[in-house]
Order: structure tokens, then sequence, then C-alpha cells
């Protein structure tokens, strides 16, 4: 018997390691790199937030889902702002209501 392949999961608490990333021009190389920690001064140009497809729950119970960027961040309520590619609405959005990110299934405990 083929057991079905398992989705992959996270648990919330590392939802800031999927959606706080940026991408810089290196300019010692030339080679784009992704990171959490953007180089700042002269070497910080072309600086840009990575965008991410994330699929959540609002706090009326709807799934709304897009492409979007992570603005800022709200750690004492486990909250953070993102803005969509397309339309650029900005929402907030709750940690624990987020259902995937990246086609990962993000997991509340």
């Amino acid at each position: 018997m083929i057991m079905p392949k398992m989705k992959p999961t996270r648990s919330w608490f590392e939802v800031r390691d999927m959606t706080e990333k940026f991408e810089w021009r290196d300019p010692r190389t030339g080679i784009v790199m992704r990171g959490f920690n953007p180089p700042g001064g002269k070497d910080g140009k072309g600086v840009s937030r990575v965008p991410f497809h994330i699929k959540y729950i609002t706090g009326k119970g709807q799934v709304e889902e897009g492409f979007c960027t992570c603005i800022k961040v709200f750690p004492e309520v486990r909250q953070r702002m993102i803005q969509f590619v397309e339309s650029r609405q900005i929402r907030r959005v709750r940690d624990y209501l987020i259902m995937e990110i990246d086609g990962v299934r993000i997991v509340t405990h």
C-alpha cells in the first residue's frame, strides 16, 4: 500500500523566518543575495523585500490569499502588516490565523 505524501508543515512560531526576507545585490561580487539582515549605508542600495504567497483567515472568518510583502511587525500582539503586490492593499494579519505560506502549511498548536 502506498501512503500519500505529507504536505510540509511548520509551526506558526516560525512565520517570521518565512515572511521577513530581503533581497539585495552584493556590490563586491554582483551576486543577488537573500537574507534577514540587509546591509546598510552605501552597500544598502537596491534592497527590496521578497514577496511571498499567503493564505490566511481574516478576523471575520473569510479566507483570503495572494502575493504580498511584509511591511511591519507587531511582536507584542503577534500581528504583521502586509501589502499585496498587485492591488497595493495593506492589511493586518494575525500570525496564528495564517494557514499557508509559499505552499507550506502553518500549524497552530
